[in-house]
């Protein structure tokens, strides 16, 4: 076998790794085909690194979750009201706390990147708080819309637990 081709057998290798960061990520999440079509269809994602693809997925979690809050708001029975407004607060609160991760995600320190899953998990425990209010009688819609946003708040973490 010849240099050249060892050299490009390597190259095609390395190439298949990094198409499958977007796979390893997804199937550790809660719905991986959620997760992979919204990955791959943002053309951010081709070639994209861990960092990456922790961008494309916190600005998903952050439309997803401001979206739950709209959906929160448009449901309309008084009997509920209160866990109606406890849900727009959490989502509120992971909708700022995201924000925050904001600037974490490109910096490469320990103190950074440990914010980062603190914020990411502070973050996927606030939009999950909805749900465990609501228990088996979360309204349709609001269930959608809290477990697209559950999906990508988790694919971020999954993503800041293998950054060093």
């Amino acid at each position: 076998m010849s240099y050249l081709t060892i050299i490009f057998v390597c190259l095609a290798i390395l190439s298949q790794c990094q198409a499958d960061l977007i796979g390893d990520f997804c199937t550790r999440s809660n719905n991986p085909s959620l997760c992979g079509q919204v990955l791959r269809s943002d053309p951010r994602s081709n070639g994209a690194d861990a960092r990456g693809l922790a961008k494309i997925a916190l600005e998903n979690a952050v439309s997803a979750t401001q979206a739950s809050i709209d959906v929160a708001k448009k449901v309309s029975n008084p009997s509920i009201k209160g866990i109606i407004d406890t849900c727009i607060e959490v989502f509120g609160d992971a909708v700022d706390t995201l924000n925050q991760s904001k600037p974490l995600i490109p910096k490469q320190d320990r103190g950074s990147i440990s914010s980062l899953r603190t914020k990411g998990s502070a973050a996927l425990t606030d939009v999950n708080t909805c749900s465990d209010e609501f228990g088996a009688n979360e309204p349709p819609q609001l269930t959608q819309a809290s477990a697209r946003a559950y999906t990508f708040v988790q694919l971020l973490l999954i993503i800041a637990n293998t950054l060093q």
